[in-house]
């Protein structure tokens, strides 16, 4: 059932694509501030809407959804002499509609790092989505919450890696 995270992890690539655009070609909506001793920031946030008519349930085979969300994507960079640090969150919100008339309201957020100086490299994602779903009535049937940390350094040509995969947490209403 982790269509939140089928989704955001979807639209990843999009939205790394986008803050290098953004970063390296700011818009009406991204700021450019110098700083002293050569220091660069630049700021910018996105508002994209989200909408995908082909969701499944993996909790509740033979149903379809269709989500209507909006993702906000809001970054800080400092670029330095020596290296730059890239700061950002992506936050989406929205609602599935399911085919037999229940609903989900979805939350997702990324908080991602990146510090790159002389010979060191890191990354960090640290990722959580959940969703609440009710009947169509509006009974609460079950949340679920979903956390994931991706975590990698390069230091002198060493690569390590740790990833914190899969912590899934279900509160239901004897559903699923």
């Amino acid at each position: 059932m982790h269509f939140v995270r089928r989704l955001t992890r979807r639209f990843s690539p999009v939205l790394g694509a986008a803050a290098l655009l953004l970063v390296l070609a700011p818009t009406s909506d991204a700021a450019t501030a110098p700083a002293s001793d050569g220091v660069t920031i630049f700021r910018g946030t996105s508002t994209t809407p989200i909408f995908d008519s082909s969701l499944v349930d993996d909790c509740r085979p033979g149903i379809t959804g269709t989500l209507v969300g909006t993702d906000v994507f809001s970054f800080q960079e400092v670029d330095r002499a020596l290296g730059f640090e890239f700061d950002a969150t992506d936050s989406a919100t929205g609602q599935i509609t399911w085919s037999d008339g229940s609903y989900t309201i979805v939350e997702s957020v990324d908080h991602i790092s990146i510090n790159h100086e002389l010979e060191t490299r890191e990354f960090t994602d640290a990722h959580e989505d959940s969703g609440n779903t009710y009947t169509a009535g509006g009974v609460f049937l079950f949340r679920e919450v979903f956390h994931e940390v991706d975590h990698r350094t390069l230091i002198d040509g060493v690569v390590q890696v740790s990833f914190e995969r899969g912590h899934i947490h279900f509160f239901e209403q004897g559903f699923c």
